[in-house]
């Protein structure tokens, strides 16, 4: 006997029509994708797609660090960037998909994000094409009475001052983790010393950069880490002290190619307490 119902001898459609996702699951698709695949194509595709691309869900981390259009930035034949949040609206008749995006394309991209996520940005990771324009408007566009900002990245943003830095900085008091990597401009110790006092829930500061003076003194005063590394940094003995008896709670400490440092009995002594150290001169 055959109990097959019409219902299942009906032909399957063809394909699937991904325009008709639940909003939730788009945004939930989205916040997979990450920022620049979102704004380079995904929140394109359809009106749907476009209004999961303007939940504030996908932008409260906002990765500009690690992909290929930012790797790939220095070397472009063409490029192109929005001018405004409505050149990422376009129909796809009158849009240009670049091969590659310069440095302003970029900063325009982290400003649409950061307009989108309304004020609940909580990751941030940006290299090379940040300004200090950029980390003011990010600043600008976050109320400090509502400031969620907790995790910033900074690599090789030569474009970025002890200014622009402290800026954002200022305006961060939940900021619980910061990466500073080969940002030449950035550093000294009172940059570091207002970073404890603006941020007093910093828990995390990895820091690699040129040497500047008085660092190590300026991290003592970030007194609620729980982890730090230091890689090319100018500081001695007593300067190394200092951090570990400014910042009671440390449970790993990291401190490479140190310059002024000698890891004696002593040092090794205080740091004692440290769960995880590692000291190389």
């Amino acid at each position: 006997m055959d109990f097959e119902t019409d219902a299942q001898l009906a032909p399957a459609p063809y394909g699937r029509d991904w325009s008709e996702l639940p909003l939730d699951v788009l945004t939930s698709i989205f916040v997979k994708l990450g920022a620049i695949e979102v704004l380079m194509g995904a929140g394109r595709v359809c009106r749907s797609w476009l209004q999961a691309a303007k939940q504030p869900d996908p932008w409260r981390s906002v990765d500009m660090a690690n992909h290929k259009v930012v790797e790939e930035m220095d070397g472009y034949d063409d490029w192109w960037y929005p001018s405004s949040f409505d050149d990422l609206c376009m129909p796809d008749e009158y849009y240009y998909a670049p091969k590659h995006i310069d440095g302003d394309g970029l900063c325009a991209m982290a400003r649409v994000a950061v307009d989108r996520s309304c004020g609940q940005l909580e990751v941030f990771s940006g290299k090379e094409f940040v300004t200090d324009e950029l980390l003011k408007y990010i600043a600008d566009r976050v109320p400090s009475r509502s400031a969620s900002l907790k995790s910033l990245s900074l690599i090789s943003c030569l474009k970025v001052s002890n200014e622009g830095f402290t800026r954002l900085i200022t305006s961060s008091p939940l900021l619980e983790d910061l990466l500073l990597e080969r940002c030449r401009k950035i550093g000294g110790r009172e940059v570091y010393e207002a970073t404890g006092k603006a941020c007093v829930h910093l828990k995390r500061f990895s820091l690699h950069n040129r040497p500047k003076p008085g660092a190590a003194i300026g991290i003592a005063a970030m007194r609620e880490l729980r982890h730090t590394s230091a890689f090319l940094i100018d500081a001695g003995n007593d300067e190394l002290a200092a951090i570990i008896d400014g910042c009671p709670h440390l449970e790993t400490l990291s401190v490479l190619e140190c310059f002024g440092m000698v890891a004696d009995s002593t040092l090794q002594a205080k740091c004692a307490r440290i769960k995880t150290v590692e000291l190389r001169e």
